[in-house]
């Protein structure tokens, strides 16, 4: 058992983001480039991560063992975000969600007359129910707006800020 008085070395550090790399690079390249993943796929997806680095060599490395649903959601999110945005995949099914986002879309609701909702933590959300919320929120925002995707609405917030 990792000993937190102790600080881990770097040299686990740099593998454990290279293991971690490869692992959702893999997600997304099997998965995303060849077809649109649907809503349940994506969710597992995620989970997947959070899963991988609970039974990875490196999960001494990391607060309860593991990644959470909240930081391995960002993790998959951004990168299928930024191959998207190189048009090397399919939109993807959801977005990054953090801090920003969610606060763009307060504003956005607003716009649009609909009610704010309080700002959830991304490091801090432990299941998928969490974000989920937020991804509905954004559907409610979506429906209201000239948007086709969730990714559309969150690229055009996102260079609002």
């Amino acid at each position: 058992m990792y000993d937190k008085k102790i600080p881990p070395n770097e040299e686990d550090r740099k593998h454990f983001r290279e293991a971690l790399h490869i692992f959702i690079k893999n997600i997304a390249l099997t998965q995303y480039v060849t077809k649109t993943v649907d809503k349940d796929t994506h969710i597992s997806n995620i989970k997947s991560i959070s899963e991988f680095t609970a039974k990875s060599e490196f999960s001494y490395l990391l607060n309860n063992g593991q990644l959470n649903f909240g930081i391995s959601q960002k993790l998959l999110n951004l990168y299928l975000k930024y191959l998207w945005c190189m048009d090397k995949i399919e939109t993807p099914p959801h977005f990054p969600v953090d801090r920003i986002i969610q606060e763009n879309l307060n504003k956005q609701a607003k716009e649009l007359g609909l009610e704010k909702r309080a700002i959830t933590a991304w490091t801090q959300m432990e299941t998928e129910n969490e974000y989920m919320e937020v991804i509905l929120y954004a559907t409610k925002i979506l429906k209201c707006s000239g948007f086709k995707n969730l990714a559309e609405l969150e690229l055009e917030l996102f260079e609002r800020s």
